[in-house]
């Protein structure tokens, strides 16, 4: 109570200063609106009049506290008490990558996470352990295509015959869902939880996954006890001509209280080949269809592992390159390159900021 009633207080004052130097300064030539200026209401050509700030906070103007001013001219907003500019330059919704926002990522065998608030450097968590190495019949060599965080954090892995919990500080799987053999399952290269698709809950997190032979767009419910009601499907990347199909992954996060964005690796149906073929491309996706909105192609080729941190894709390669996609352009830079590396999926929690 006590800081709002000083935020208030110093909110206050500070108008009252403002219209009053603004009422003894009728040659203020910054100030082509001069008549209108400081009567509290915002006119044409006005962002801002005194206290009426028309909504905005310090927190919208890319800071993490204070308290925001109108400049003495009505003309642009004084951020001068404002403190704790946000990591990411391209936000205007009100959220900031928290520390400690782990981007996992893995290969046939090994379980890693980056932390790129921190540093670059990839982090073993350590070996596949558990049922999903034991047991490879059920689970065709007991390889992840791919793993999926949801907004706690909690982490599963997808393989051609099942799902599976896995621990993020030990690697160790257990079993969450074998799947039917009649008919055969889908054959999933991408995994994530996603927010948006539920129109009736848009925060809730739905388990979406692409298919590898024609990137149709389906939802996965580890918990129905109908057998078939485990894979729903809700469209595809590219219809009607299904030019673009799955690639190699999914990332989905939330970046506002009402916001979230949606993305994926795509290559073109007929290969590498062809002009826009060369390379990987940058889509992002609606969460609801699956329909994909082509952003640019990424210079890289099979990109199957997705993580998403501050304003920027992180994309790692079969051929073991790890590299930064601009979400923008869908340009790719290169961090490092390690042809031990195998990756063949990722994955990070889907609300990986501190929304307001």
């Amino acid at each position: 109570m006590k800081s709002s009633v000083i935020i208030f207080v110093l909110t206050l004052s500070m108008a009252v200063a403002c219209t009053t130097s603004k009422s003894n300064n009728n040659n203020n030539t910054n100030n082509f609106n001069n008549a209108t200026c400081s009567n509290g209401v915002i006119d044409l050509g006005e962002v801002c009049d005194g206290v009426n700030l028309a909504g905005q906070t310090c927190l919208s103007q890319s800071f993490t506290s204070g308290v925001l001013q109108c400049a003495a001219n009505c003309l642009t907003f004084d951020t001068s008490w404002c403190e704790g500019t946000m990591n990411n330059v391209n936000n205007t919704n009100n959220w900031t990558p928290p520390a400690n926002s782990r981007v996992y990522v893995h290969t046939e065998f090994s379980l890693y996470y980056i932390d790129p608030g921190e540093s670059d450097q990839m982090v073993l968590v350590g070996e596949f352990n558990g049922i999903c190495r034991d047991n490879k019949d059920l689970n065709r060599d007991s390889m992840f295509y791919d793993i999926a965080l949801d907004e706690n954090r909690n982490m599963v892995g997808i393989t051609a015959k099942a799902l599976y919990r896995i621990n993020t500080d030990t690697a160790e799987c257990t079993l969450l869902r074998q799947f039917p053999t009649d008919p055969v399952p889908p054959n999933f290269f991408a995994l994530s939880y996603v927010k948006g698709v539920d129109t009736s809950d848009l925060n809730r997190d739905v388990l979406m996954g692409a298919t590898a032979q024609d990137g149709e767009w389906m939802e996965i419910d580890a918990y129905t006890e109908d057998q078939n009601a485990i894979f729903v499907s809700h469209g595809y990347y590219d219809p009607p001509n299904y030019d673009y199909v799955s690639s190699g992954d999914i990332v989905s996060v939330q970046t506002g209280l009402t916001e979230y964005h949606t993305y994926a690796t795509l290559k073109c149906a007929a290969g590498y080949t062809g002009t826009g073929c060369t390379s990987d491309v940058l889509a992002e996706i609606d969460p609801a269809t699956g329909d994909a909105r082509i952003i640019g192609e990424t210079g890289y080729q099979r990109i199957f592992a997705l993580g998403f941190w501050g304003d920027k894709v992180y994309g790692f390669t079969k051929q073991g390159e790890y590299i930064l996609l601009d979400i923008d352009t869908a340009e790719a830079t290169e961090i490092s390159a390690d042809a031990n590396f195998d990756f063949w999926g990722a994955g990070n929690t889907t609300r990986p900021y501190i929304v307001e």
